[in-house]
C-alpha cells in the first residue's frame, strides 16, 4: 500500500513538473499594463521581410473556423453590451454629483475581471473570479473617481505577479486570516496632477467577513523621472489608516532599463510597515522584459522577500518564474500564464514548490 502512494505520488509530482516545462516552452503572452514595456516598432522592417506585409493579430482573431468566429462574435456582443451598461450607469453617477455646466465627454468607465486558477505540484490548487471597476467622474472637473474592487490579499498577488497594484500595504497577519478580503468601494479624489508627479486620496470602505464595514483612508504619491533615453525611474509612497488594523506605510521603487527595443530590465523594491504588527515587509524583484510582438510580452522574473521584527531580518522565500501574457481577442480579451518554481525559508529552501498560473482578464468598456 505505502509502495502504490509513493508511486502514485511521484506520478503526479512528474505530471506538474512536465506541464511547467511544456508551458514555458510555448507561452507567447503579452502584457496590457501601462507599466509595462510597449516597445515594439511597427515601422521597422526587417532585411528578411517579404515584400508584402505579414499582418499580425492577436492569437483567436488568427483562428479560420467559421464556428469558433461566431463564437467570439457572439462574445464580442455580449462584451458590448456590459460595456454599455458599466459606461451608462457611470454617466448617471456623474450626472448626479457633477456640474451640469460643464460639457463633457465620457471615456474612462471600465469593468476589468480576472480568473487566476493556480495548480501546485502537490495537486492542490485555489481560484477566484476577481474584478474592479473604475467610473470616472469627469463633471467634477475629473477630480472624483469612484473605486470597486473584489481583490483579496492571497489572490492579489496571483493575478499579476508582476505589477502588484494592491490597495491596501502587504501583512503577514492579513495573508494568514482566511475570511480578510480587500471587497472595497471608495471614492478618489485626484489632489494633483503634473506630468512627473501625481497624489490622490481615496476614502472608503472594506469589509470584513465580507459584512462588516472597515473604513479606511489611503493617501498616495507617485513620480516618475527620466534620467536619459534609456534610464526611468518611478517611485509611490503611500500612507494608509483603517478602523481594523490602524495605521501603515508602504513604499516603492522601481527602475527600468531600456537596453534595446526588444528588451527591458526593471528592479523593483517595495517595503512594507503596519504599526500594529511593528514588522517590516520587504519584497525585491528583478524582471527581464522581452517585447516580442505588439501582443506579446514575456517577463522572466527573480522574486525574493525578507521580514524584519526588531532589527532580527529573516530570508523569508525566493521564487523564479516566468510570467508571459498575450493579447488573445480584439482589445479586451488577454491570456496569461505563469510556471514558476518556491523555495521557502520554513524547510531551510530544501524542498521547491512548483506552481503553475492560468488567467483570463477581460475588459468591459464602451
Amino acid at each position: 500500500m505505502l509502495l502504490k502512494d509513493s508511486i502514485l505520488q511521484r506520478d503526479k509530482h512528474l505530471i506538474i513538473k512536465g506541464l511547467l516545462c511544456f508551458s514555458a516552452l510555448i507561452s507567447v503572452p503579452s502584457f496590457a499594463d501601462d507599466s509595462l514595456p510597449s516597445t515594439y516598432d511597427k515601422s521597422e522592417k526587417s532585411e528578411l521581410a517579404p515584400t508584402q506585409p505579414v499582418v499580425d493579430k492577436p492569437l483567436l482573431e488568427k483562428i479560420n473556423s467559421p464556428r469558433i468566429q461566431h463564437y467570439l462574435s457572439t462574445l464580442s456582443d455580449s462584451q458590448a453590451y456590459v460595456g454599455k451598461y458599466v459606461q451608462s450607469f457611470g454617466e448617471s453617477i456623474d450626472r448626479f454629483f457633477g456640474s451640469k455646466d460643464l460639457d463633457v465627454v465620457y471615456k474612462g468607465n471600465r469593468l476589468i475581471v480576472y480568473t487566476p486558477f493556480t495548480i501546485y505540484d502537490d495537486g492542490t490548487s485555489k481560484g477566484s473570479i476577481n474584478y474592479r471597476a473604475q467610473i470616472d467622474l469627469p463633471k467634477t472637473n475629473n477630480r472624483w473617481k469612484i473605486l470597486v474592487s473584489s481583490f483579496e490579499q492571497d489572490e492579489l498577488n496571483q493575478t499579476n505577479s508582476l505589477n502588484n497594484n494592491s490597495s491596501t500595504p502587504r501583512s503577514n497577519t492579513q495573508t494568514d486570516n482566511p475570511n480578510s478580503s480587500e471587497n472595497s468601494l471608495a471614492g478618489r479624489f485626484l489632489l494633483g496632477n503634473t506630468k512627473n508627479r501625481i497624489s490622490q486620496i481615496d476614502v472608503g470602505l472594506k469589509f470584513i467577513n465580507y459584512i462588516e464595514p472597515n473604513p479606511y483612508v489611503k493617501y498616495k504619491i507617485r513620480y516618475i523621472k527620466k534620467s536619459d533615453k534609456t534610464l526611468t525611474n518611478r517611485g509611490t509612497q503611500t500612507l494608509y489608516l483603517e478602523r481594523e488594523k490602524g495605521f501603515a506605510w508602504e513604499g516603492q521603487n522601481v527602475l527600468d532599463y531600456q537596453s534595446n527595443k526588444e528588451w527591458l530590465t526593471r528592479s523593483q523594491t517595495t517595503a512594507s510597515w503596519w504599526r500594529r504588527d511593528r514588522q517590516v515587509l520587504l519584497n525585491q524583484k528583478g524582471v527581464l522584459f522581452q517585447t516580442v510582438s505588439p501582443y506579446t510580452v514575456r517577463g522572466y522574473y527573480l522574486d525574493t522577500n525578507w521580514s524584519v521584527i526588531n532589527q532580527g531580518v529573516t530570508f523569508e522565500n525566493v521564487g523564479v518564474g516566468v510570467n508571459v501574457r498575450q493579447q488573445l481577442y480584439k482589445k479586451w480579451l488577454f491570456g496569461e500564464i505563469e510556471p514558476r518554481v518556491t523555495w521557502y525559508e520554513s524547510d531551510n529552501f530544501s524542498q521547491p514548490v512548483y506552481s503553475l498560473r492560468v488567467m483570463l482578464e477581460m475588459h468591459f468598456y464602451k
